[in-house]
C-alpha cells in the first residue's frame, strides 16, 4: 500500500528520469563542469582492493574506464535512474578491455536492488544531490557496502548557482533554483547513518559562458533543468527575456559566470560495530 506522502516523491523520480533520458545524448557535449569534478573525485579514491564496485548515478559512464583500470574489479555495477543514460554508457564502454565486468542496472539510489554488504566501493559524482531523503539514502548505501568498504562521492551544496538565483531575485520573490544542503548538514547525514568520515572538502567551481542563455543551456543539456520549480515553458517569453537580461549584467571579462559549491566526501563503513 502506498503511503500518501510517497506519491509526490514517486512523481518527482519519474520526472527526474525523463529529464535525464532527454539529456542523455547531449550530456557529454555540455558536461565540462561534470568532467572537472569527476577528475578531482577520482584522485580521492582509496588504494584498497575492491572486487565489487558501484558507480552510482553513472550517467553516460564517464567514470567507468577509470574505475575498471584502478580496481580491476570482478564486477562493476553501473547504476542510474535513467535507462537512456545507461544505454549511452553501454555504448561508450563497448571498446573497454574489461567491459565484461560491467553490469548495467536501472534503479533508484534510495532503493538499491543490491544485496547487503556486497560492494567494497560505492562511487558517485554529482548524483546524490537529486535524492530526496539524505538520511535514508546514506543508510541504504551503508547497507549495500561491505564492512571496511568505502563511499566516495561529490555533491552540490548550498550556494550553488548563486548567479541564477540573484538574477531571478531582481524580478520576483519566487525560488527558481533547487535548494542544496549545507556541507555540514550533508556530513551529519553521512555520519548519522554509521559511516566514518575520512575526509570532506568544499570547493567553489566557476564556469564561464559566452551568454546567459548558454549558461542555462549548460544546465538543461545535462538534465538539470528540473532545478527550477517553474519551467521556462510555463512562463511568458517576456519574463524569460527579462531574466536573461538581468543575468547578463553579471558578466565580467571572462564571460557570464555560473558557480557551484561542490563537496567531495570520502567515508568508510567500520569493520565492526565496535569501531
Amino acid at each position: 500500500m502506498l503511503i500518501p506522502h510517497e506519491t509526490p516523491a514517486l512523481n518527482y523520480k519519474k520526472q527526474l528520469a525523463k529529464r535525464f533520458d532527454r539529456a542523455s545524448y547531449s550530456y557529454d557535449a555540455y558536461a565540462d563542469f561534470q568532467r572537472q569534478v569527476l577528475k578531482h573525485l577520482l584522485e580521492l579514491l582509496p588504494t584498497t582492493a575492491a572486487d565489487v564496485v558501484m558507480d552510482l548515478g553513472t550517467g553516460t559512464g564517464q567514470a567507468l574506464e577509470s574505475l575498471l583500470s584502478i580496481y580491476q574489479p570482478q564486477s562493476c555495477i553501473a547504476l542510474d535512474l535513467s535507462q537512456h543514460m545507461l544505454s549511452v554508457a553501454e555504448s561508450r564502454a563497448s571498446l573497454l578491455e574489461r567491459r565484461g565486468a560491467l553490469h548495467y542496472v536501472c534503479a533508484d539510489a534510495e532503493q538499491l536492488p543490491i544485496a547487503t554488504s556486497s560492494c567494497q566501493l560505492i562511487f558517485s559524482s554529482l548524483a546524490l544531490q537529486w535524492c530526496l531523503h539524505p538520511s535514508a539514502l546514506f543508510a541504504e548505501l551503508y547497507r549495500a557496502t561491505a564492512p571496511g568498504g568505502f563511499l566516495v562521492f561529490s555533491s552540490l551544496c548550498q550556494g550553488s548557482m548563486a548567479e541564477v538565483r540573484h538574477a531571478w531575485r531582481a524580478l520576483d520573490d519566487q525560488e527558481h533554483v533547487h535548494q542544496y544542503e549545507p556541507i555540514d548538514t550533508l556530513k551529519k547525514s553521512v555520519t548519522g547513518a554509521g559511516w566514518t568520515l575520512m575526509s570532506a572538502e568544499l570547493s567553489r567551481v566557476t564556469m564561464y559562458f559566452e551568454s546567459a542563455q548558454k549558461s542555462i543551456d549548460s544546465l538543461k543539456k545535462i538534465g538539470a533543468s528540473l532545478m527550477a520549480k517553474e519551467s521556462t515553458s510555463a512562463m511568458s517569453p517576456s519574463k524569460w527575456k527579462a531574466f536573461l537580461r538581468e543575468y547578463e549584467t553579471q558578466r565580467d571579462e571572462q564571460g557570464v559566470p555560473l558557480s557551484y559549491q561542490v563537496s567531495y566526501i570520502v567515508a568508510r563503513k567500520p569493520m565492526s560495530s565496535q569501531e
